[in-house]
Formats: C-alpha cells, structure tokens, sequence
C-alpha cells in the first residue's frame, strides 16, 4: 500500500535576470500548490509480508482472509518483543522531513530506531554485542527510500517550464550502534539533508509540490551495508495499536 503526503519543496533553478523572472513569475501560477506542508513525521513499524496464501480469516467487522502466522519481511533484523522473542518491546523509531526555507534552502532528514537486534542470518561482524535475551545489538547501516513525485518549474530547455517527472526513488543511508544494556538492540539514526545526499536537488527561490510515497526502511543484507543486494525491507510508516 502507498500512501502519499504532500509537502512543499523548493526544487527549481534560482534565477537572476529579470526578463526569466518575469517568465518564471508566470510559470509559478500553473499548478495548484498548498499554503505550506511541512514538517512530516511518520512513525515506523517492522514490515510483514503480505497474505499470498490464507489460511484463516479475520474477525468482523473486517472479515478478509489472513495468513497465520505473521511471517517479517526482513530476514536479517528484528525488535525486542515479549511474546515472540522473550525480549523487552524497547522499540520506537520514526522518520522526521524539515523544510529549511531560508537559504541554502534544504530538507532535512532526521530518523531513528531503537532496539535493533539482529537475527541468525545476519554478519557477526555487525552483531558484536550481546544481549540477555534474543539477537544481538545490529551495528550495521539501514537504508531508507520513497518514491517521490516532484512537480515544478525546472523543466524544459529553460528551465522554467513547469512539469511533473516520473516517479523516483530518494535512498537515504543511516548507521546503526551498539548500546552498553544488555537489554535493547542497537540504535539506528540519519541526519542529513537532501542537498547532502542529492547536491542540488533542492536549489532556493522557487517552490515545488513533492509527493512523498511510503517512507521505508531496508536493512543491509547480511553483510550490514546500505544498499545490498539481498537487503530486505526493515520497517514502514505505519501506526500500533496497543
């Protein structure tokens, strides 16, 4: 399931003759755009793989058919969880989008996720650090992602035109740490900013609307680094209800 949000970006070439101002002023009024749209704060959840195979069926009111039992996406990390693992439910993480308005324009882009622990298949290189109960602390990277939908006005031969590009993806990359406890995994922050990750795709003094698809977070395969091959999908924007 994506779900998109909207925030306002500014994405376009600055501008310094007045005869391209003038045309740009123009070109700003063609698409709908809201007042403001930021921060974005989505709390994040483990990931599950979807039903492919029922083999029961959810109680009413929502009676659809329901795979038992839940099986994770990730086949290299996990969380602390009473019932299913003996450890604590130590985990919190969430994902932060800042606009920086003023210049250097920028998104900033805050996360973090605690209690990260690793499962068998995952590297001892980054699993260094045990704990009493389940896997140990994960020391590996993370990557997050979006596919995002930009519309603005850096577009066509000068760059002034406005248009909306295909939908791509944004990777962001984040490092994970140990803890001293013996009982919460390791802890997993980024903060960086589009312009770190992307230079120059956030330029200042022209606006854009950005579609921000499910944020998502991969771990890093079996060897702990961002981007692998065989990295499988961590955790998603998502609610629990307790």
């Amino acid at each position: 399931m994506t779900i998109r949000r909207k925030m306002v970006l500014p994405l376009a070439l600055a501008v310094g003759a007045l005869g391209l101002m003038a045309v740009s002023q123009v070109a700003s009024g063609s698409h709908v755009r809201p007042k403001g749209a930021s921060p974005l704060r989505a709390s994040l959840v483990p990931s599950f793989k979807a039903c492919a195979t029922p083999n029961r069926t959810h109680g009413a009111p929502l009676a659809f058919p329901s795979c038992n039992p839940p099986v994770q996406s990730s086949s290299f990390l996990t969380v602390g969880t009473p019932d299913a693992n003996g450890a604590g439910a130590n985990s919190v993480g969430s994902i932060l989008l800042r606009v920086k308005s003023t210049s250097p324009e920028d998104v900033l882009i805050n996360s973090q996720i605690l209690d990260v622990r690793c499962q068998p298949a995952e590297s001892a290189s980054v699993c260094n650090s045990a704990n009493g109960t389940d896997g140990p602390d994960y020391s590996g990277q993370l990557q997050g992602n979006a596919t995002i939908r930009i519309s603005d006005h850096y577009n066509g031969p000068g760059l002034n035109e406005a248009a909306t590009v295909v939908d791509i993806p944004f990777p962001v990359n984040g490092q994970c740490a140990n803890t001293i406890s013996t009982t919460v995994g390791g802890t997993c922050t980024t903060a960086t900013t589009a312009n770190a990750v992307v230079p120059g795709s956030v330029k200042d003094t022209q606006r854009a609307v950005v579609e921000v698809g499910q944020l998502q977070i991969f771990d890093g395969g079996a060897s702990g680094v961002a981007g692998a091959a065989d990295a499988t999908l961590f955790e998603v924007q998502g609610i629990f209800i307790p």
